[in-house]
């Protein structure tokens, strides 16, 4: 091999070697996946302080952990027929997308543009990242492997329910934003073992959240998603343009101004993809 053929080897190595690691231990990262979309992913769960540690476990639209998961613990629950079961309809509608609300522990608990994913963007992550179940550092889970040969490594955490952590070390279960359009009991989320799946289920478990920064076409809010229809929109010179950000969608890609804080409306590209429901 000649001396120049070697150092381009060494260089390849190298670079592809950063693609698929974080480049410190001062976690989180983002990790470019080279994804249709541009969505960059976090290295790591919230609550964990590095990619192979399980992280916290939250319900759906909840942002702090808990000792005990049922439905008596939901916030968002309310027993309105006595039977002491979680029926059809009886959670609280929190919107068809949580991410960047109030109700985002992403959001909340790291902030900036830090967000929970949405359906679309674990169905993207599912349908061009190649998938192997391993070990890292002796902790079982999933890598997944983009485009461009960034991964990132999604620990098998399992889920909570009761005082019992579940599964752990043999399944993933983690939140997406979207609730189901179908019953907004349900909640999106992608579960993986040796193969990997995606379904929605109700809203009550404490399952683990890996955090995206995505382009949207959406306008994000650090107030509740309640708050958003009482706030209006306006451009940079002051002038009204929408009555509240759920009706900005129409609006071209720019920077607007919602009460008081400057958001940028950027469309991606990228087609809806519709999950299934298991």
């Amino acid at each position: 091999m000649s001396k120049n053929l070697f150092t381009l080897t060494l260089l390849l190595v190298a670079l592809t070697a950063k693609a698929q690691s974080c480049p410190d231990d001062n976690h989180p990262h983002m990790i470019d996946l080279g994804l249709p979309s541009g969505t960059k992913w976090a290295c790591c769960n919230v609550g964990a302080t590095k990619p192979e540690e399980y992280g916290g476990y939250y319900t759906w639209g909840e942002t702090e952990e808990k000792s005990v998961y049922d439905w008596s613990t939901c916030k968002y629950w309310t027993d309105s027929n006595g039977d002491g079961y979680a029926d059809d309809y009886e959670f609280t509608n929190l919107g068809s997308d949580i991410a960047g609300t109030g109700y985002d522990v992403a959001h909340v608990k790291w902030g900036g543009s830090w967000v929970m994913p949405p359906h679309d963007r674990l169905e993207e992550l599912l349908n061009n990242c190649t998938y192997i179940w391993t070990l890292m550092n002796d902790v079982k889970g999933g890598l997944y492997t983009g485009p461009n040969g960034g991964t990132i490594f999604l620990p098998a955490a399992g889920y909570r329910w009761g005082e019992e952590l579940r599964y752990a070390g043999s399944y993933g279960y983690y939140w997406s934003s979207s609730q189901s359009p179908y019953n907004s009991s349900y909640a999106y989320f992608m579960s993986f073992h040796s193969e990997d799946t995606y379904w929605a289920y109700r809203r009550g478990y404490g399952q683990s959240i890996r955090p995206v920064i995505s382009e949207t076409n959406s306008i994000y809010l650090p107030e509740s998603s309640s708050d958003k229809s009482s706030q209006a929109v306006y451009n940079i010179l002051g002038i009204k343009v929408a009555d509240n950000p759920g009706s900005a969608n129409t609006l071209p890609s720019g920077l607007y101004i919602v009460n008081g804080k400057k958001f940028v409306i950027k469309y991606d590209k990228m087609q809806m993809l519709q999950p299934h429901a298991k």
